[in-house]
């Protein structure tokens, strides 16, 4: 397999100027083939250029497996970024106590019970030309060029009508007027009969009615043969007993409502004759387990990929893939802070206190998670999963696994004294910041996070600091004195995990990328090195097939000299 290195195209490559195919050797002088001897000096020379060759093959290839890494570690951050937030991580169902209403609910949505009554559906406005059945819908209907003009919502549109346009026709036409376009909308209705022309809104709601007020001279129409045979209204619903007049109601243009409680959307089916219908809205577990064991098979991947690539372990004796190991410091790191990461507590978590509260779940340990420590085990050094103790854990208390997993810049203090006001995703670092503050003759006269120095703006104390820069804290008890505190900053696993393989990937500081660009750097080291040798094997070649030549001619000099003196001997017997 061939590899390029990305850095190789600064290097010019060495072209070779040897003066050999302009020098023959006849053999003249004693019969030594003197090629044979220069190309086995050329190889025996070689010995560097092929060591450097190797050496260039081989960090291409550690290229080639480190972008490996780098792309696999991208696509299982991606997978992470759609879940480090609670309301990405959480799978919420809705139940409906009867069919009139359906619901699709996200994980913006709280757990609780609704209750919805339907008064009436969102419907467009139709009309329908009744003065007239077509025969087909070929039928000319305009004679002569025309106008028809139809209102909506107050607005006259005209429609201008070609001579000779059929029934057809006019529907295109209407349909492809500019602006005439999401307002309504014509169309052809064929009873067995007859054909009618149709018209209606193209959005429900009582806002979105139209008029015909002017048919031109549109055959077999008028502005009275037009009948509205659905009236346009909007959808009404009461939402937990909201709006609490009788004949008061919420009032939407849909019947898909997704604005009234948050990460529920009601699809209204059918009024409830005044009855209200309930809506319970609850975890999905079950997706929430399937959501997690993806997590899971996902990491446990990735740290197969970097125990290979480090020796950590092997593949399988009958294996066809080619195995090859990286001796780097820097995957070492990215290895040990996965580890880490996964078998530490929960950033910003408190482990929970019956009397004093806290996180039911601090660490993957309490959830079914462990790391296999079996070396003789195929998933030795990976996590293994207890799916009955993950269970339980969603069971018994699935908003505490999902803070545990995508829990994101959510702050919270530890003292009655103050509250967090607010965090800055991406910036305030995670976990436990130490407050302290003082307040003399009624006044906020001073404040540290951290150790280090706070803003004050009357009772807030804004975090400035390296170390909590962000955090705002709001304070409440006035008192005089000397106060100090706990502020926590939770980040969950998905969040910490997905974080740190960024510092891993990123483009320009990344752990694999600068452990990249440093083997390019030695490729396009070797790649001058292999220039270097080669322009020096050239001239040895060079130097050789000239040295030879002269001797070649020196000999064949001798061996006419000879034959001569054999021939004058020869004479003289």
């Amino acid at each position: 397999m061939g590899y390029v290195s990305s850095l190789s195209s600064t290097v010019t490559a060495y072209e070779p100027v040897t003066t050999s195919g302009e020098i023959s050797f006849s053999g003249l002088g004693n019969g030594t083939d003197f090629s044979e001897i220069i190309d086995a000096t050329i190889d025996a020379e070689s010995y560097q250029l092929e060591n450097y060759e190797s050496q260039k093959a081989e960090n291409e290839y550690i290229i080639d497996l480190l972008e490996q890494l780098s792309d696999a570690i991208d696509d299982f951050n991606d997978t992470l970024d759609d879940m480090d937030e609670l309301d990405e991580f959480y799978s919420m169902v809705g139940t409906v106590s009867d069919d009139q209403v359906d619901v699709d609910v996200d994980g913006n949505a709280d757990v609780g019970i609704h209750t919805i009554i339907v008064n009436q559906l969102a419907l467009q406005d139709v009309w329908v030309n009744t003065e007239t059945a077509y025969d087909s819908e070929e039928t000319v209907v305009a004679s002569s060029a025309t106008t028809l003009s139809i209102d909506f919502d107050g607005e006259t549109i005209d429609i201008d009508v070609a001579g000779g346009t059929t029934l057809e026709g006019l529907v295109t036409t209407i349909n492809g007027n500019v602006n005439a376009r999401d307002k309504f909308e014509a169309s052809i209705l064929d009873d067995g009969d007859g054909y009618y022309l149709v018209l209606k809104s193209t959005d429900a709601g009582s806002d979105n009615t139209i008029s015909i007020t002017d048919t031109g001279t549109l055959t077999g129409m008028s502005v009275a043969g037009f009948e509205n045979t659905q009236a346009g209204q909007s959808a009404q619903i009461k939402v937990d007993g909201f709006p609490t007049g009788a004949d008061d109601w919420i009032e939407r243009d849909s019947n898909s409502i997704d604005d009234v409680v948050e990460g529920i959307e009601f699809n209204l089916l059918s009024t409830t004759d005044g009855e209200a219908i309930q809506v319970s809205i609850d975890y999905d577990t079950d997706d929430m387990f399937d959501t997690i064991t993806e997590f899971t098979e996902e990491l446990n991947q990735i740290i197969l990929d970097i125990q290979l690539l480090t020796g950590r372990v092997t593949e399988e004796e009958d294996s066809d893939e080619e195995t090859y190991t990286i001796d780097s410091y820097a995957l070492d790191i990215v290895y040990n802070e996965m580890k880490s990461i996964l078998s530490s507590s929960a950033l910003g978590f408190t482990r929970y206190d019956e009397d004093t509260g806290g996180d039911y779940y601090t660490a993957l340990s309490q959830i079914g998670f462990e790391t296999d420590t079996d070396e003789g085990s195929d998933t030795y050094g990976q996590l293994i999963l207890d799916e009955d103790e993950l269970e339980e854990a969603l069971d018994n208390d699935p908003a505490a696994v999902a803070a545990l997993f995508a829990a994101r810049s959510e702050g919270e203090s530890d003292s009655e004294g103050f509250q967090v006001i607010s965090v800055i995703d991406g910036v305030t670092p995670a976990g436990e910041h130490n407050v302290e503050y003082t307040v003399s003759g009624g006044v906020l006269v001073s404040a540290t996070i951290d150790g280090q120095e706070a803003s004050i703006d009357g009772w807030t104390i804004l975090g400035t600091g390296s170390k909590s820069k962000g955090l705002y804290l709001s304070v409440s008890d006035e008192g005089d004195g000397d106060f100090e505190g706990t502020a926590r900053v939770k980040q969950g696993k998905i969040g910490e995990l997905s974080d740190s393989l960024d510092d891993v990937t990123s483009s320009e500081t990344g752990t694999i990328t600068l452990l990249i660009e440093n083997y390019e750097e030695l490729v396009t080291n070797l790649d001058n090195q292999i220039y270097n040798e080669e322009k020096r094997l050239d001239a040895l070649e060079t130097s050789l097939e000239r040295r030879y030549a002269a001797l070649d001619a020196t000999l064949s000099s001798y061996e006419n000299q000879s034959s001569l003196l054999t021939s004058l001997t020869a004479q003289l017997d």
